[in-house]
């Protein structure tokens, strides 16, 4: 007979079974389908999920910066923080800086001017991105817009390289979209 007391034996096989059957006993559902791979969030936790590869159950946590949706495509199946609706599940927003980061995985203006780079951070090193021409970086949305949205910020004018006339020709081609030009 072993010389450990009965309530280690049964914690020992119990952790052994509880290994042996993957997260079930932690409330998570059983791979529904055996084949590919499929995400699921968890419960509480917006930032962790469970993750099915071929039928094997894994229990997976987000990047810092960033939260699981089911939608996201930015790290291991999780989104930027800033576009997650974690409801009533808990959230974890400690960021972990690093030079030129906040979180580790995020985007941020370039400057605090009008910009048309910003910088996209990735395993917490920092990147300069560029909008599409003649647009520039909104760090309210997080996207690239027209220049004209961010008056007075931008100077549309600067950055795409053209003044929309005040008062245009009466047979001009440009008059069937006037007032809106762009």
């Amino acid at each position: 007979m072993s010389n450990y007391p009965r309530s280690v034996t049964l914690l020992l096989v119990l952790a052994v079974l509880a290994r042996a059957q993957g997260a079930t006993l932690l409330g998570a559902p059983p791979c529904p389908d055996p084949y590919g791979i499929h995400a699921y969030a968890h419960p509480e936790d917006c930032g962790a999920f469970f993750l099915c590869t071929n039928g094997t159950l894994t229990f997976e946590y987000c990047e810092n910066g960033l939260m699981f949706d089911g939608h996201g495509a930015i790290h291991n199946h999780c989104n930027y923080n800033w576009a997650v609706q974690c409801g009533n599940r808990k959230a974890d927003y400690t960021p972990i800086s690093s030079p030129g980061c906040e979180y580790q995985f995020g985007m941020y203006p370039d400057s605090n001017g009008c910009s048309t780079t910003y910088v996209k951070c990735i395993h917490g090193e920092p990147h300069q991105a560029h909008c599409d021409p003649g647009l520039v970086y909104n760090a309210k949305t997080h996207t690239c817009v027209w220049p004209d949205e961010l008056i007075p910020l931008c100077n549309p004018e600067a950055i795409v390289g053209f003044k929309c006339p005040h008062k245009l020709p009466p047979h001009s081609p440009a008059t069937k979209f006037w007032p809106y030009p762009r």
